[in-house]
């Protein structure tokens, strides 16, 4: 890895691949707490849109929850995506923890990846922008990247709505630690607090025993973020929560100094990196809207700025069914904003295309 001195930002790495000579990794898509009854609409889309060529593995708790995957099993490289991977019964929907266990011990035994993206069936992912981070990294090292965050007196954390990679290493290092009842990663004693937020409990485990920080993952050429929280028009609009943007206050002294943001999110065309690989409250119509459109630039991208406009409008959800309650809507249609989001549109729209890995 080759850091810049003077912000700290990952620009870098030795490339890592499978046992066949091609990288191998798998897109692990929790349970949203959020909206669960739309649950199998937002997986059916997913199917329909990034979840086959990012490799999703849906974790369900019944099968009909997703009835077109197959299980996922030691032959799952060889089967088409997107699979399942069915909980136990003893494990319930609201034991997060124990579920978050049987799914790293599940996917590390059956696929063996050399990396596991962890999402949640309302993150949006980009696939080509996706395999190119991971490729820029070697699953033989420990990796635990995504959205860093940290709240006063809190281990630093990524946002698991915006999703988190962890490498082949990291993983074998965490079912190691799960396998001693009196370590600080056991999730035997895990609060009610913890089980509706499990990765919080392995980000403690990172930093406290297993030393595996959080890395700073922003675009080394402008300081744009790769993964994202919020939807695309909350994210370029900057009006997102305020408790999200505290977490990133502390961060100077967890990522390193960084002179020009102190490791704030920006606003506007610059919210993003180009080669952005997610985000997040993203509804089942607004998925499959936000693929249409990202698809449409991406082959012609000689599209005008009016011609964009006019296609969102005509299939951008706008009402909450679609959209959700997190999202925001379209602006209006005289509104300034309008210049960023297209903007972001287009330098995104790459990373939609067929994986290369």
């Amino acid at each position: 890895v080759v850091d810049d001195a003077s912000r700290n930002v990952r620009v870098s790495a030795p490339k890592s691949t499978g046992g066949d000579g091609n990288l191998s990794f798998v897109t692990i898509v929790m349970p949203s707490v959020v909206n669960p009854d739309a649950r199998p609409l937002r997986l059916a889309n997913i199917a329909k849109t990034w979840g086959p060529s990012s490799r999703a593995v849906f974790v369900v708790h019944a099968e009909n929850e997703y009835p077109e995957g197959s299980q996922i099993d030691e032959a799952s490289k060889s089967k088409s995506y997107p699979q399942n991977l069915l909980v136990p019964g003893h494990i319930t929907v609201d034991q997060g923890v124990p579920r978050l266990e049987h799914v790293i011990r599940t996917v590390h035994k059956d696929a063996n990846p050399d990396f596991a993206f962890f999402v949640n069936d309302h993150t949006f992912v980009l696939p080509e922008n996706l395999c190119r981070y991971l490729k820029e990294n070697d699953s033989s090292k420990d990796l635990y990247a995504g959205h860093a965050l940290k709240g006063k007196g809190e281990s630093a954390f990524n946002s698991g709505a915006a999703g988190y990679v962890l490498s082949r290493s990291t993983m074998e290092k965490l079912i190691k630690e799960w396998e001693d009842p009196k370590s600080k990663c056991s999730p035997a004693n895990a609060s009610k607090w913890i089980q509706g937020n499990p990765g919080l409990l392995t980000a403690k485990c990172f930093e406290e025993v297993l030393n595996i920080p959080v890395v700073d993952t922003r675009d080394p050429r402008d300081l744009s973020h790769k993964f994202h929280a919020y939807g695309i028009i909350r994210t370029v609009t900057g009006k997102v929560d305020d408790w999200y943007m505290n977490k990133h206050e502390t961060l100077d002294n967890t990522l390193g100094l960084d002179t020009k943001y102190h490791h704030q999110l920006q606003s506007g065309a610059k919210c993003c990196s180009k080669d952005t690989i997610s985000f997040h409250y993203v509804e089942n119509g607004e998925s499959i809207a936000f693929w249409n459109v990202l698809e449409t630039i991406r082959q012609s991208p000689q599209s005008s700025d009016g011609e964009v406009k006019e296609l969102m409008n005509k299939v951008w959800p706008r009402d909450k069914a679609g959209l959700g309650g997190y999202a925001h809507g379209l602006p209006g249609p005289h509104m300034a904003s309008w210049d960023d989001i297209i903007e972001v549109i287009r330098k995104i729209s790459s990373g939609v295309g067929t994986p290369s890995c």
